[in-house]
C-alpha cells in the first residue's frame, strides 16, 4: 500500500491515500484517482485545506508503515463502532434525511478501507516507519510519470 504526500503553499497539506499495487508489485495511479482521494481526504473537514491545484509540486510517493496503519486501524475502527452505537434522535433524523444516502457511503467505503489497511502486504512486514521511495516535482505537464522503486522490507 502506497500514499503520495502533498505540501502545502499554505493551509495545510494532504495525505493521498490508499493506492494498492497488484500481486507482481505494480500499480498505476491515475489524476482521476489522485483527485477523488484528495477530495475524500479534504471532505472529512479535520484541518483546513486549499484545493490540490495550489499545492507545491513536490510530492512524495511512499510505503506505509505499521504504525501509520496501526493508527489509521484504530482511528476507522472507532467511526465505525461510535456511528453503530449512538441512538440518533427523531429531530436529527428529519434533518439529516436527506443526507443519508451520503452517510451509508461514507460508512462503506470507511469499512472498505479498513479492511485494506488490516489485510494489505504491509500488516506482514516488521516495517514501522513510513517508507519514502520517490520523490518528485509535479510541475510540468505531462500524459504519464513512471518510476521504478525497490523495496526490500
Amino acid at each position: 500500500m502506497l500514499g503520495i504526500q502533498t505540501f502545502a503553499n499554505h493551509k495545510n497539506d494532504i495525505d493521498i491515500y490508499p493506492f494498492l499495487s497488484d500481486h507482481d508489485g505494480r500499480l498505476t495511479i491515475t489524476k482521476e484517482q489522485v483527485k477523488q482521494r484528495a477530495d475524500i481526504f479534504i471532505s472529512y473537514g479535520i484541518m483546513d485545506y486549499a484545493p490540490l491545484e495550489y499545492a507545491k509540486p513536490d510530492i512524495e510517493i511512499y510505503y506505509w508503515g505499521n504504525n501509520k496503519l496501526d493508527q489509521c486501524i484504530r482511528y476507522r475502527s472507532m467511526l465505525l463502532k461510535n456511528k453503530k452505537n449512538r441512538k440518533v434522535t427523531e429531530m436529527e433524523k428529519k434533518l439529516i434525511g436527506h443526507l443519508e444516502q451520503k452517510f451509508t457511503e461514507i460508512e462503506e467505503r470507511e469499512t472498505q478501507e479498513l479492511q485494506i489497511f488490516t489485510s494489505c502486504f504491509n500488516r506482514t512486514r516488521k516495517q514501522k516507519q513510513d517508507v519514502i521511495l520517490v520523490r518528485d516535482s509535479w510541475d510540468k505537464q505531462v500524459n504519464e510519470k513512471s518510476y521504478t522503486v525497490s523495496l526490500s522490507v
